[in-house]
């Protein structure tokens, strides 16, 4: 028996795998809501049918942001992923980077309805209101 089969279900390695489905093997990982697209493999964003340059930790906090799409992403969260526990500093750059985001996935960067801020706490990926009515 393999190192990985004698994993509990229960064990810190284990966890950090998600089981693949064999229908999905070889295809490439994409993230898609509304008319955003990330492609996780490819690091590449579609916006609107458009490619856009997406920085690194811009990729990272979009790829958390759209992971967790429609619940609050602490500040903190954010942070700890895209620099890590220890950089305090990185504070500011966060939102920097929230907002260059936003240039380049919102149609309107003053009223945004993606990227939304919940003061205090962080940042949400809103689902788009159709998939709400539609179930889906």
């Amino acid at each position: 028996m393999s190192s990985i089969e004698s994993w509990g279900p229960n064990t810190p390695e284990a966890s950090r795998y998600l089981p693949v489905d064999p229908q999905t093997l070889g295809m490439l990982r994409i993230i898609r809501i509304g008319d955003v697209e990330l492609h996780l493999d490819g690091h590449r964003l579609l916006v609107r049918g458009t490619p856009v340059h997406l920085p690194h930790k811009e990729f990272v906090i979009l790829r958390q942001l759209m992971d967790n799409a429609g619940r609050v992403v602490t500040r903190r969260e954010l942070l700890d992923n895209a620099w890590g526990p220890d950089r305090t500093d990185a504070r500011n750059y966060l939102e920097v980077h929230i907002r260059r985001l936003r240039t380049k996935i919102e149609s309107d960067v003053h009223g945004p309805t993606r990227i939304r801020t919940v003061r205090g706490v962080g940042y949400v990926f809103d689902l788009p209101q159709d998939d709400y009515t539609d179930g889906g």
